[in-house]
C-alpha cells in the first residue's frame, strides 16, 4: 500500500510539471471596425468589341454600298466613337420591326438604327444621349398639296415602315386613312412610284434622300411633322439602345459620343449627309 502511495504522488507531481511547461493558447484578434470587405461586385470591363444591329435600307442613315458593305451617316458616327473608346466596331443587318427582341436575345450588342427613344421604347432597352433629331416628313404628289389633316386625308392610303414612330403616330392620327406598313421605307417608296400609296411619312433626312435620287423626281416634301406635335408617339430624339442594365457598354457609348462632338468630328461627319444641324434637327 506504501509503495501505491508513492506511486500516485509520483504521477501527481508530473502533472502538475507538464501543466506547468504547457504554453496557454493564443487569443484570436478581435476583427478591426474597418476591416476590408471581399464581397463587393467587380466593376464590368470596358467592352473592346462591340456588334451594332441595324436596317441597312434606311438612307443616308445606315444603307449598303454596291458591294454590300453598310454604310452612311450613323456607321461613320459609330466608326468614329469607336475609335475614340479604342473598340473594334462591326454592324450587323437586322430588319427593324424585329430589331429590339434580336438585341433581347444577344445577336449583337447594340441597336445603331435611327431609332427615336420613345417611353415605350424605354421600357425594353436602355439608351444612350441624343445623337440625333429629325422631323418627319409626307411625301408624295404636288397635286395631293399641303393640306394633309386627318380629315383631309380620309380614305388616302398613307405608306409607313413596320415599327416605325410614324406608324405609331398615323395609327394614332389618321384613324379614317388607310395605312400600309412594310419591312422597309424603299418598299413603301415603291409602292407610292406604282400609285398603290399616296403619301409615305417617314423621317425628314431620309425624305430628302430620296428626293434626291432619280426615284423621287416626281414627288416633293408636301409637310414637315415636328417631333413636338405628339411627344408621345415621335419621342425626344435617336439613341443608340443597349440592353437593360448593360452600364459598361452605355457608359462607353456615351463617352466616345461626347468625344466626337468636343473635337469636331461630329461636325465634319454630318456635314458630309447634310445642309442643317441634324444634332436639333433644323
Amino acid at each position: 500500500m506504501t509503495h501505491t502511495l508513492k506511486n500516485l504522488g509520483l504521477t501527481a507531481a508530473l502533472a502538475v510539471m507538464m501543466a506547468a511547461c504547457t504554453p496557454a493558447p493564443k487569443k484570436e484578434a478581435a476583427p478591426t471596425a474597418d476591416a476590408p470587405k471581399t464581397d463587393a461586385p467587380a466593376t464590368a470591363a470596358a467592352p473592346t468589341k462591340i456588334v451594332f444591329g441595324t436596317d441597312a435600307a434606311y438612307a443616308p442613315f445606315e444603307m449598303k454600298d454596291a458591294s454590300g458593305k453598310i454604310i452612311g451617316f450613323e456607321i461613320d458616327l459609330a466608326t468614329a466613337m469607336c475609335a475614340e473608346i479604342k473598340a473594334e466596331c462591326t454592324f450587323q443587318d437586322q430588319a427593324f420591326d424585329g430589331i429590339i427582341p434580336a438585341l433581347e436575345a444577344k445577336k449583337f450588342d447594340a441597336i445603331l438604327s435611327s431609332m427615336s427613344m420613345t417611353a415605350e421604347r424605354k421600357g425594353k432597352v436602355d439608351f444612350t444621349q441624343k445623337i440625333w433629331s429629325s422631323p418627319s416628313s409626307f411625301l408624295g404628289a404636288e397635286a395631293i398639296g399641303t393640306d394633309i389633316t386627318p380629315t383631309s386625308m380620309k380614305d388616302k392610303i398613307i405608306a409607313v415602315q413596320k415599327g416605325t414612330v410614324q406608324e405609331n403616330y398615323i395609327k394614332a392620327n389618321f384613324k379614317d386613312s388607310k395605312i400600309k406598313s412594310y419591312d422597309t421605307i424603299e418598299l413603301a417608296y415603291a409602292d407610292l412610284a406604282a400609285k398603290r400609296a399616296d403619301l409615305v411619312l417617314a423621317d425628314t433626312g431620309v425624305i430628302d434622300d430620296f428626293l434626291k435620287s432619280a426615284k423621287g423626281k416626281n414627288f416633293k416634301e408636301l409637310v414637315k411633322v415636328p417631333e413636338s406635335v405628339d411627344p408621345k408617339a415621335f419621342g425626344d430624339g435617336i439613341g443608340i439602345a443597349v440592353r437593360k442594365g448593360d452600364k459598361a457598354l452605355l457608359d462607353q457609348l456615351n463617352k466616345g459620343f461626347d468625344a466626337i462632338r468636343a473635337n469636331g468630328k461630329y461636325k465634319e461627319i454630318a456635314d458630309k449627309y447634310f445642309k442643317y444641324d441634324i444634332y436639333t434637327g433644323k
